[in-house]
């Protein structure tokens, strides 16, 4: 199967959104995480810190339920870039709202982000 030059280059463009988010979580965490302080007790045993996965599970939604359904690449770009945003923000919400669940937070964000992998997108340009 040979790609023309516009396929390839669309291509790569979901390969440099999905980098450039999946390296940028990391460089979010570390420069907004003061690594040598302690982590923040936490106040009570609530499971209040759980809200912080609803952004993932809209995550994983967007990406196994809807993205697959998608039936142009415009389409199927905004729902990636949509779900990416929702695992990212996953990250945020244990630096600001929930500290003490920062770490947990943050890998749940990376692994949410790399779920986005874009191998599907050969798909939309073959």
């Amino acid at each position: 199967m040979v790609m023309d030059n516009r396929a390839k280059q669309q291509l790569i463009v979901w390969w440099t959104v999905w980098a450039a988010f999946q390296t940028g979580i990391f460089v979010i965490y570390f420069f907004l995480t003061n690594n040598h302080a302690p982590l923040p007790a936490s106040t009570s045993g609530s499971p209040f810190w759980l809200i912080g996965f609803v952004p993932l599970v809209i995550s994983v939604l967007l990406r196994w339920l809807v993205l697959p359904l998608m039936p142009s690449a415009q389409a199927a770009l905004t729902v990636f870039i949509l779900g990416i945003a929702f695992a990212e923000s996953c990250c945020f919400l244990g630096l600001f709202i929930f500290p003490p669940f920062r770490v947990e937070l943050f890998l749940m964000s990376v692994f949410g982000i790399l779920q986005f992998i874009p191998l599907f997108a050969n798909r939309y340009f073959g």
